[in-house]
């Protein structure tokens, strides 16, 4: 499978820089070419239903390549369940582009076209560096795509200050365009001291004459082996509708004990803007706080592994929350 997989890559290759000679071509393009393989899986006890399980939450598989000094191609697949409610929809597996991109660099200058990773939550994601046992707060709660159609644009005059800006579909990377809107999305990241860091975001798009925007602030402070992130998200007019606005924040944290040993821990809380005559936020079905802690150990660098708990408590008084034991893996080339 894994030879197969090469041998596509290197004729896709062959094929966008024209004609190379033979066994030269596969070898320059072997020596430049990074394989991306990543899986996460866990099992999981919910405590107050008594129910267990295991889970192959997502894989991606993929390739990434320098073509020459400045231009690069990046090509990977999402391979995950659909976000679907059915006690079924667990064991499908749908494959999608998460990255289908050219990428242009200078040094400090940096264009990315295509299926791209969106701007407004990587830095926070990478802070958070638990994607495999939670997603980001504004991927988690809806609050945009980790990855759209579009073109981004990237800044760093410094190694303190990066400048990007985006113009994307808006729709995510698993839906086509199917209207005339398109997202403007704008970002600064300062890194005034190497412990320190700050992230300011604001998108907007246009819809049917609703403005829908977002803002995104983010603070981070990392020593040697200590790190402590919060980061705060406003969202109005969501999906278009007047006045139905959001908002939450999320702070994490991480202390590095031991070699390959680290404790960790989350809280994020989310809330929506109650509308006249009504007695709880138009989206207090899903409001409410989450909580998690656990330990990560990672045998290799191929290999982490984490033991957690986590739970949902929902606004609503009349839904019950939900307490959880995971035990989370992370494989990734």
């Amino acid at each position: 499978m894994k030879s197969k997989f090469l041998y596509f890559c290197t004729l896709f290759h062959i094929l966008l820089s024209g004609p190379l000679q033979g066994q030269t071509a596969a070898e320059s393009f072997m020596s430049r070419t990074e394989i991306i393989g990543t899986l996460y899986s866990s099992f999981h006890f919910q405590l107050n239903e008594q129910n267990l399980g295991f889970d192959v939450e997502r894989a991606y598989l993929g390739f990434t390549t320098q073509t020459n000094e400045k231009f690069a191609l990046i090509m990977k697949l999402d391979i995950g369940s659909p976000d679907d409610v059915s006690a079924y929809s667990r064991i499908k597996r749908y494959a999608y582009f998460k990255n289908a991109a050219m990428v242009y660099s200078d040094g400090k200058f940096t264009i990315r076209g295509g299926i791209i990773d969106t701007y407004q939550f990587k830095f926070q994601e990478r802070f958070w560096a638990r994607r495999y046992i939670y997603r980001s707060f504004q991927d988690e709660y809806r609050f945009t795509p980790s990855a759209d159609i579009g073109i981004g644009l990237s800044y760093d005059p410094n190694d303190w200050l990066t400048a990007d800006i985006s113009f994307m579909n808006g729709e995510g990377y698993t839906k086509l365009q199917v209207d005339n809107s398109f997202k403007t999305g704008l970002g600064l990241t300062l890194q005034p001291y190497k412990f320190l860091s700050f992230r300011l975001y604001y998108d907007f798009i246009s819809k049917n004459e609703v403005l829908q925007s977002t803002f995104a602030l983010f603070a981070g402070f990392r020593i040697e082996k200590f790190n402590l992130g919060a980061e705060m998200n406003y969202r109005v007019n969501d999906e278009h509708f007047t006045d139905r606005n959001k908002w939450g924040y999320s702070i994490y944290s991480t202390y590095h004990f031991a070699r390959r040993w680290e404790v960790f821990g989350r809280f994020d809380f989310l809330t929506s803007k109650t509308l006249e005559g009504e007695d709880y936020g138009w989206n207090y079905s899903n409001d409410g706080s989450a909580l998690m802690g656990g330990v990560q150990f990672a045998p290799t660098r191929f290999l982490k592994l984490a033991l957690n708990y986590r739970d949902w408590v929902p606004y609503p008084p009349n839904l019950d929350s939900s307490h959880f034991i995971y035990l989370n893996l992370e494989f990734k080339l």
